[in-house]
């Protein structure tokens, strides 16, 4: 057939509008038209800026976690040492071990704290209102006022109920990647052994997967054993969640007022999102440390838990806060002003 040629073994299909808007409405079938999406971006606005600025910031700074893990669970002199040790005998893979969970469980942990905490802040803020006359968070958002005790009580309460309702769903997916960032170091007594950060054979070692090891956590201590060191997990998270949302509302707040930044500045958020996470981990690391060395040690030898325990008892319940205290402080401050760039994008989004 010659082409711009009309052929009548190949006739070209009807073209007709009647055609056309056929077709176009059935490819369409499953698409949102522009009005419906921004809607719903609107409706569930906490849900999606939480979701995409935690995925960007767990991403970027999934190498301090490892590093946080390792100080916490061996006898490192520093964090240098201990990142040296990951380049020289575990590779690259020391640095993204256990990547996975924390970018699944943080993700979800973080839409379910800042939904609780939305919803508990208006449920409490009401409450206090009836009794008091006087709203707390209705007072936060006018411009230009100043924290009240009334709402730091509100915004702490609302943030312990956030993190009791997400520890539930956040212990099982920590556990796992506690396990699989220490499954080399644990295998091969390292947490006892003085010169095993010198042991060069371990980058070749097999490390354990994911799901291989909440499968043999399963098979050897139940599905109870997902849940090893919950009371510490969830200590940690009630308390660190209720400093963590009051710290942040009362800095950014103080900011604004102080600093004459615009409501719309990140530069309040960034200053807040340093402060609220470095301060509660401080006051809560030594539950984290003492839940990590538990969970760690799960799927070791008899002889090799016994050996790790006791190189563990030893050492600070302190050890690596310098590295947490970075790690924390970079990932709250790309996660809440990603958080509130993303909901002024979505607030600017026409109807």
């Amino acid at each position: 057939m010659t082409i711009g040629k009309r052929s009548d073994d190949a006739p070209f299909p009807s073209s007709s509008p009647q055609s056309i808007t056929a077709d176009m409405s059935g490819s369409n079938t499953w698409t949102f038209d522009v009005s419906t999406r921004n809607r719903l971006l609107k409706k569930y606005k906490t849900q999606v800026s939480s979701a995409a600025s935690t995925i960007c910031a767990t991403i970027s700074l999934i190498p301090l976690e490892n590093i946080k893990t390792r100080m916490q669970t061996h006898d490192f002199k520093n964090v240098w040492q201990c990142a040296r040790y990951l380049w020289r005998n575990e590779g690259y893979r020391g640095y993204v071990a256990g990547a996975l969970p924390p970018l699944a469980s943080v993700t979800a942990v973080r839409v379910v704290n800042f939904t609780v905490y939305h919803s508990f802040t208006g449920i409490i803020s009401d409450a206090v209102e009836s009794m008091t006359g006087f709203n707390p968070v209705a007072d936060y958002k006018r411009p230009g006022s100043t924290p009240t005790m009334l709402g730091v009580m509100t915004f702490t309460t609302a943030g312990m109920i956030s993190g009791l309702f997400a520890s539930p769903l956040a212990c099982p997916f920590e556990l796992a990647k506690n396990v699989v960032q220490t499954s080399v170091l644990v295998s091969n007594r390292a947490m006892a052994a003085p010169d095993a950060a010198r042991d060069h054979t371990l980058r070749h070692k097999p490390r354990l997967g994911t799901i291989a090891a909440i499968q043999q956590i399963v098979k050897r201590h139940g599905v109870r054993g997902l849940y090893t060191g919950f009371r510490l997990h969830a200590m940690r998270d009630t308390i660190g969640t209720g400093m963590y949302f009051a710290i942040y509302d009362t800095v950014k707040q103080t900011a604004e007022r102080q600093l004459g930044w615009h409501k719309n500045d990140l530069g309040s958020t960034m200053l807040a999102g340093v402060i609220c996470s470095t301060v509660p981990w401080f006051c809560t690391y030594p539950f984290d440390t003492r839940k990590t060395r538990a969970q760690s040690v799960l799927l070791g030898k008899s002889q090799e838990i016994g050996e790790a325990s006791k190189a563990i008892a030893r050492s600070s319940t302190y050890k690596g806060i310098s590295i947490i205290m970075l790690r924390t402080g970079l990932n709250n401050m790309i996660l809440l002003s990603l958080m509130e760039y993303f909901k002024r994008l979505i607030n600017e989004l026409p109807d």
